[in-house]
């Protein structure tokens, strides 16, 4: 089977992600995804409204996957998604999440060139590149890869998350996605994997069955990274903490958190190499006047949540402190 006949189809579970959907969707569009799924569970922001008004469209798949269960909306979404039986085996699969943007740096910036320039491979694994919030402070509806252009060095050890990564792979390969890696493989050794790194490297062995993140001997960023854009504005991020962890039960959000994740030491502008594709993309969606209207009822939403969080004291501290944090770690 050859490269150009298979498909590239990511997954995603998203709540209240709005104001950042249109950029999301251009971005991937603009790398090549050939089919958007998203399943949305629990929105109050009209994200689910947006992304069934682009499935009306033909732009993505959405699909409902809330439920009267306490279950993980992360699972959920992962079996419905299998269950659809949309991927052949030869087709890439790719599991990603809404403040994830997947940064080609080789050929014309596509996935089918990432996989042209590691023609082995059947499984690739995408370090991320943890991105702070480059000391903004306010919430603006402007691209995230316009605003937010520190992030860690490539280099870092510390935090654990600095090195997650998530992996695309050929559907026959596996029978299981994960959150960052797929599970049970369908052949009995990791060579029959054909795993390789963001560099186009061979993964070591014991990826076959476990771990999440790249070490000293796995990482590399040559061909592909992952900007991980986790944290935004220091204004959306009391968004976020009063959500909860998108796609986990009972998990809260605090100071702690954006410290770690408040990576700002050097430049990355890389991802800039697909801005045209993405920006003709986005206004293009955004030409249709119910995607507009959606899109700016999304973004009002979020800004009144904003003010209304402003006003309480336990956020008006975590603000303060994130505040003082972002002046020290932005500094020249």
């Amino acid at each position: 089977m050859s490269d150009e006949e298979s498909r590239f189809i990511s997954i995603t579970p998203m709540k209240n992600e709005g104001p950042f959907v249109l950029e999301w969707v251009a971005h991937n569009r603009a790398i090549g995804v050939d089919q958007i799924v998203v399943m949305t569970n629990d929105c109050t922001d009209g994200t689910d409204a947006l992304l069934q008004r682009l499935d009306e469209m033909g732009v993505v798949t959405h699909v409902d996957n809330n439920s009267r269960r306490r279950t993980s909306p992360q699972k959920r979404a992962y079996n419905a998604f299998l269950k659809m039986e949309i991927v052949r085996p030869q087709d890439w699969v790719i599991v990603i999440d809404a403040d994830e943007h997947i940064n080609v740096k080789t050929g014309d910036n596509t996935l089918r060139a990432l996989t042209q320039a590691i023609p082995d491979a059947k499984t690739i694994s995408m370090t991320w590149r943890l991105f702070g919030n480059a000391g903004i402070v306010r919430y603006e509806d402007r691209f995230l890869s316009d605003q937010f252009r520190k992030a860690a060095p490539e280099r870092i050890i510390r935090p654990p998350q600095a090195w997650g990564f998530k992996t695309m792979f050929q559907r026959g390969l596996w029978d299981a996605l994960g959150v960052h890696r797929p599970k049970r493989a369908t052949v009995e050794t990791m060579e029959e994997c054909h795993w390789y790194n963001g560099s186009g490297q061979k993964m070591p062995e014991h990826y076959y069955d476990k771990s999440w993140r790249s070490t000293r001997a796995s990482v590399g960023y040559e061909y592909v990274q992952l900007n991980h854009y986790a944290l935004k504005s220091c204004e959306s991020y009391l968004v976020k903490k009063m959500r909860g962890r998108a796609h986990h039960l009972g998990e809260s959000l605090g100071l702690e958190y954006w410290n770690m994740m408040n990576q700002n030491a050097t430049t990355c502008t890389s991802i800039d190499a697909v801005l045209e594709r993405k920006r003709a993309l986005y206004y293009e969606m955004l030409a249709d006047p119910e995607i507009a209207r959606l899109h700016h009822m999304s973004c009002d939403l979020h800004r009144q949540q904003i003010a209304q969080l402003r006003e309480q004291p336990e956020m008006q501290e975590l603000m303060q402190q994130m505040t003082s944090v972002s002046a020290e770690n932005t500094a020249s």
